[in-house]
């Protein structure tokens, strides 16, 4: 029989998209709440990289962030 037949089987491939999600989850939060630009409102960022997951992020990190000017001193 193929297939999955009880959770344990598929931890082992859930688990490492778990840890990767949280972790992009929680990097592109951290980013985003520390940024002072970006496209767009701020809230509706958040509800993107929370609600769509691991590709929220992704899309974050493409199109929401503008680089910060920062110009150095001499």
């Amino acid at each position: 029989m193929d297939g999955f037949e009880t959770i344990s089987d598929i931890l082992p491939y859930l688990i490492p998209l778990l840890i990767l999600e949280l972790g992009l989850l929680t990097v592109a939060i951290v980013d985003l709440l520390n940024r002072q630009k970006v496209r767009g409102d701020k809230l509706l960022w958040v509800l993107l990289i929370v609600v769509i997951g691991i590709i929220g992020p992704i899309i974050y990190f493409i199109f929401g962030r503008q680089k910060d000017t920062v110009k150095a001193e001499e």
